[in-house]
Parts: structure tokens; sequence; C-alpha cells
């Protein structure tokens, strides 16, 4: 297939008004088309060595200098997806090593209309029956969105099989064009060509559809549940903030399901042993640590609780540090365990309701959780894997490497891990307190992927295969 040609396939049915990017990298220059054939002129005539043309139209000409941004883009020709492979060009992440294995992470039912071989990966082209064009920014968002979801999807895919994956979801996004030459290594130029065509089309509402089905959270839910979660996680210092209220609506809901919170909160505890502030103010931290909110927030719900009452507010940070220490020592980790095994993945919960993002596929609610943990650590962790037998092995997948726990203590113990980590990638993550470690540690056990060990895995198989070796 000619650059004309593919050109044409993309851009053949977009109105006459609107405009074509074609991008070439050794002078990083826009240039602009309204006519698909004068695009396809152009590419032939930039030496064909890294050109690129943008996934998405535009209303005007921007000039030599710039490419239209993202949120002026006026619509798209379809989904794309860019799948590195391992070469010399990608040799620092974990990837797949053939087309067949960057292709196994689309799903069957969803075939790429049209696949491109780039010299050092692929780029998926998933087209539209017809370019969907934007109606206001709000539609645009709403897209934006949905391209968003389809590249966590493949990226959730990617690491179920230990890959590393970059969701490059800007609508603002250029890729290659086939026809032309990859030449980011001058000493090994690359054609770029057509690896595969289905001619299968695709509306909207497929995508939407699909991602539904499969329960793939919306980004900026992802993102607020994932700053949740980090927030609960992290070691702060507390603020005493004499103005913080916890909302109306959430005491009610939380009065509502529970007696003896509504009790606490009116208080109205007549089992309570120490009925002065301090003891509401235990009560009230007691609760805190068992709903699952962080040390800030139960802070701001005790100032809350003094306010309402009447009461004069305690000024140091030492005593709300202290007070929720001793709820956490009280609540114990058993506690804290089982209520992420019993409520799921953090960020899953809202007031004792699931959310509707919560992804139903095993598989997928599990590479959420990596997402979560890699951002309460600072490193990015592909996935987590256990391998099955007497004495389980556990692996930590990194975009750079794996590192390899022996025994289960070494994966939840805090010090074992920062220093495999420090030792693995040069990062050493963040000290947190054994409270909060330990729903972290729980986290990490529930994210890992079984996977049989082997025979070598069980003592059984183990002492056969040193039997047979022996006696080799």
């Amino acid at each position: 297939m000619t650059s004309a040609e593919f050109l044409n396939l993309l851009w053949r049915d977009k109105p006459e008004n609107l405009y074509i990017l074609i991008w070439t990298l050794a002078d990083k220059r826009s240039r602009w088309f309204q006519d698909v054939l004068a695009a396809g002129n152009a590419v032939e005539l930039a030496s064909r060595s890294d050109v690129y043309v943008g996934v998405g139209l535009a209303h005007r000409d921007y000039g030599p200098a710039h490419r239209c941004v993202s949120d002026e883009i006026a619509g798209l020709v379809g989904f794309w997806a860019d799948l590195d492979l391992r070469s010399d060009a990608h040799n620092k992440k974990t990837l797949p090593a053939t087309f067949p294995d960057a292709l196994s992470i689309i799903p069957e039912l969803m075939p790429p209309t049209i696949v491109v071989s780039t010299g050092n990966g692929a780029h998926t082209w998933w087209l539209f029956k017809e370019p969907y064009l934007f109606d206001n920014v709000e539609d645009r968002k709403g897209v934006a969105k949905l391209v968003a979801r389809w590249q966590t999807l493949l990226r959730y895919r990617a690491t179920q099989r230990g890959w590393a994956f970059d969701r490059l979801s800007d609508l603002a996004r250029v890729l290659r064009i086939p026809g032309t030459i990859n030449a980011k290594d001058p000493n090994n130029p690359k054609e770029v060509t057509v690896h595969s065509t289905t001619g299968r089309r695709y509306n909207l509402s497929d995508f939407e559809e699909f991602l539904d089905e499969a329960s793939i959270p919306d980004p900026e839910a992802q993102e607020r549940d994932a700053l949740e979660w980090a927030e609960r996680i992290e070691d702060r210092p507390l603020l005493i903030n004499f103005n913080a209220r916890i909302p109306n609506e959430t005491i009610e809901g939380w009065m509502a399901q529970d007696m003896r919170f509504k009790n606490t909160w009116l208080r109205q505890r007549h089992d309570l042993k120490d009925h002065s502030q301090s003891g509401y103010d235990m009560a009230l931290a007691d609760f805190g640590v068992g709903a699952g909110l962080s040390e800030q927030q139960i802070v701001d719900f005790i100032i809350t609780h003094r306010a309402k009452h009447g009461q004069s507010q305690r000024r140091r940070a030492d005593y709300f540090q202290r007070t929720i220490a001793k709820a956490f020592e009280r609540s114990g980790p058993s506690t804290t365990e089982a209520k992420v095994q019993q409520e799921g993945p953090p960020g899953t919960q809202d007031e004792g309701r699931p959310k509707e993002n919560v992804p139903s596929d095993p598989a997928t609610a599990k590479a959420l959780l990596c997402e979560q943990i890699s951002r309460v650590l600072g490193i990015v962790v592909v996935r987590l894997v256990k391998l099955s037998g007497k004495n389980p092995i556990f692996h930590m997948e990194l975009e750079t490497g794996k590192i390899e726990f022996t025994r289960v203590d070494k994966l939840i113990d805090q010090r074992s891990v920062r220093n495999a980590i420090a030792g693995a990638v040069g990062v050493l993550i963040p000290k947190f307190k054994s409270q909060k470690w330990d729903p972290l540690a729980q986290m990490m056990l529930d994210a890992c992927m079984v996977e049989d060990g082997g025979e070598e895995a069980s003592f059984e198989g183990a002492a056969r295969m040193h039997v047979e070796n022996y006696l080799a």
C-alpha cells in the first residue's frame, strides 16, 4: 500500500473544509491539506523519512511550526494504538518480542482495520465507517475519555502478559505512514509497511459498549480513586484546620447505616467508659479507621464533631497522632486486611457502596490494583505473579525487569521490598507506618496473578528432579 492509498483509506470521506496534518520529524514541520491527494503527494516529496499523519482533523491551517492541540481537534478517523516491540530502539522496557505477541493484547472481537509495521513496532488503526466530527466541547471530551479507556483496556491486557504499554491517547497524536522510512537510527533505516488489513469498520458506539461490558473505568474517576487511596497511604503532616467540615450528607449516610455511629455522633453512647470529648474523639477515630478514612480525614472528622457540639478544639497535631495511632492499634492488622479482602480493591468503595467503575474481569481488576500500587510506591509495577507450589515464589515485574521474592514473608515485608526495589531500579521507595503498610501489602497479595510454578515448585517434584539429576 502506498502512502497516498493509505491516506485515502483514512480520509476519503472527510469534509472538504477540514485539514489533514502531515508532520516530518527531521525539520519538525507541519503541513496542512484539505485535499487528500495533495497530502499524499507531500509525503512523496518529504524524502519519505520519518513522516507522520495526525489522527485528528483540524478546523484551520496552524502553520509550519505548530500542530493542532487536542482541545481544538475537529474530529477523528478512528481509534489507534502504538505497540512497541523489543528491539535496539526499545530495550529498556519489558516488551513483546514478535508481532503476534504484540497483537495478542487486542480483543478478538475488535480486530483493527489496519496494522502498520513501523520498523520497531506496530501502529494499529480501528477506522470508523466515516470520520466522527465533534458537535461541541463536551462531545470532544466524551470521545477523548473513550479513547483513554480503550488505551487503558490495551494496557491492562498487556500487563496480564507482563509487558509494558504506553497509553498514547491524546487527540493530537501523530502516527507513521506506510510507504515511508523509519530513520531514527540513520545507520539502520527501516521501511514502514502495511502488516495486515481486515476491512472492518466501526461505529463509536461499538467501543463504548465493549468498554462498558469490560467495566473499564473512566479515566477521571480512576485518577480520583487512585489519589484518594494514595492519600490514605502516604505519610503526610497532619493539618489542623478549624474550618474543616465533613459534608452533612456523608454524616447522614453513615448515621442511617450504623446506629452505633449515630449514637457516637449525637454524643449518646451509654456504653462508653469515657464520656468526655476525648472519649468521643477516640470513638470517632475508631470508626474512621474501620471506614478506611485517611488520617487527615479523621482529623477533619473530629474537628467537625467538636464544632457541632460547641467543644473547644485541640490545637496540637500530636494529640491527633496519638488518638489515631491508638485507633489503628485497637483495630489490629487483621481488621484492616479483612476490610481490603471483603470490599475489594482500594478506591472501589464509596461509603460502603461499590462504585460503578469497578472492573468485573478479575484480571482487569488486578491490573488496576497494580496501577494503584505503582502510584503509592513511585515506580511502575507492570504485574505481580504468584508461582504456585508448596513454597510459592512471587515475582514483582517492573517495566525494566523482574524482582523475585522466594517466600511470601519477603513480599509483604516492607524492608525486604524497599531493598529489592532499590537494588533493581535504584529507587528508594518511601517508608510507611506499619498500619499503612499492612493494607498495601494486602493489596500486593490481591494483585497477584497465579501461575503454575511447575514440578520443581513442589517438594515432591523438586526431590524427584534432584534424584534424577544425581542418577544421570
